[in-house]
């Protein structure tokens, strides 16, 4: 007769707890939509309203077969609920970068629009529903930093954004920092990680500059993408 024992079986570990994730990671499946406020503020525009009470804004590009050449995105709240689409239109003879931000209900809430590429400056307006202007940011020429200026409607400067090269941060993440005209004060962290952008600035700001600083984000990203496209050209001819 065989005494032999029957073998032990390790204790396998607990899986971790969806609570312990950093709440600014995104799921990885279809993110869930934020609760509707259909509330009217004064003097918002239409769906600008959604950014009131976020200090957080998880940008995350979404893959399909359909997409085409263009990049879709999902913002996303720090709980992972999505708060806009986004969807950019290239065409022939579309303009040289076009993005249409859309609420839940497939609503248009904002628009960036670059118009033209014969210029050292490249730069993107920022416009709500109606068409009216909400403000522009503007890319400088600067081979040691990025430096991005955002401006309001009358295209005053209200805040920098400055950060690595994009010779450098075309690899791996890198952080720009938001900081105040006057380059005293930061004001909101912008940062590129692998399958998302981070953005993060003071609950209390007013929400066009809000709006402002999502569309960098996204023309950041935008522009780290064309310095790899050229990387890629330089390396293969």
């Amino acid at each position: 007769m065989n005494n032999t024992a029957p073998p032990t079986i390790a204790p396998q570990d607990e899986p971790p707890s969806y609570n312990l994730i950093a709440p600014y990671a995104p799921p990885v499946t279809c993110p869930p939509s934020a609760p509707l406020d259909h509330a009217i503020v004064k003097g918002l525009p239409p769906g600008m309203e959604l950014l009131l009470q976020v200090n957080q804004l998880i940008v995350k590009e979404k893959f399909s077969v359909s997409q085409g050449l263009g990049s879709s995105y999902d913002v996303l709240n720090h709980l992972g609920q999505r708060l806009l689409q986004t969807d950019q239109n290239i065409g022939c003879c579309c303009p040289v970068y076009d993005v249409s931000f859309r609420d839940n209900s497939g609503n248009d809430v904002l628009k960036l629009l670059e118009a033209r590429s014969c210029t050292c400056t490249p730069q993107i307006s920022v416009t709500c529903l109606s068409g009216a202007p909400v403000g522009f940011v503007k890319l400088h020429v600067n081979h040691l930093v990025t430096h991005l200026s955002v401006m309001d409607s009358s295209n005053k400067v209200i805040l920098l954004i400055l950060g690595p090269s994009l010779r450098d941060s075309i690899f791996g993440n890198s952080t720009f920092e938001v900081k105040s005209r006057d380059e005293q004060h930061v004001v909101g962290i912008i940062k590129m990680e692998t399958d998302h952008v981070l953005v993060s600035f003071p609950l209390d700001m007013e929400v066009a500059v809000k709006a402002l600083l999502l569309g960098s984000s996204l023309f950041l990203s935008h522009l780290i993408k064309l310095a790899r496209r050229n990387l890629r050209t330089r390396s293969n001819s």
